[in-house]
């Protein structure tokens, strides 16, 4: 009579031996090249949406009910514009203007010139000095150095 051989244990576990590693070395794959596994997903995802995109039907076209008919708003009343400006009176005037541009700039120079010697001032303070220098008539800019003004 034949015997049976019994099988040991260690038998089965060797079949079992090469399963570990494999996985092993899938995970080691997965860590050392995810940035590529990102990407390839990122392209099939992006596929995935165009295919839909494009073989979807097209929306129908939305109906706007018409807007409700309002009364015109009135327009703002302006002045009429004045008389056209030709020869001596638009050089007056640009003369005019040029003088004003000039006074603005030479009381902002000032203004500096007053904060500039007198930093521990307030904000207040400098412009109480320069209103009442600019009410006397005065501009360090444009009386500078000329003996008639006092």
């Amino acid at each position: 009579m034949a015997t049976k051989r019994r099988r040991s244990s260690s038998a089965r576990a060797g079949a079992l031996g090469c399963g570990p590693v494999l996985a092993l070395i899938v995970i080691g794959l997965l860590i050392q090249y995810w940035w590529v596994l990102l990407i390839a997903l990122g392209v099939v995802a992006l596929t995935v949406v165009l295919v839909r995109v494009a073989t979807a039907p097209p929306r129908p076209a939305m109906v706007r009910p018409p807007k409700p008919a309002r009364p015109p708003k009135p327009r703002p009343v302006r002045a009429p514009p004045g008389p056209t400006l030709v020869g001596d009176d638009l050089a007056d005037q640009m003369r005019a203007a040029k003088q004003v541009r000039h006074i603005r700039d030479m009381q902002e120079w000032d203004y500096e010139w007053i904060r500039l010697t007198n930093p521990e001032r307030s904000s207040r303070d400098l412009s109480e000095i320069a209103n009442a220098h600019f009410a006397r008539g005065r501009s360090i800019g444009v009386n500078y150095g000329d003996p008639s003004v006092p």
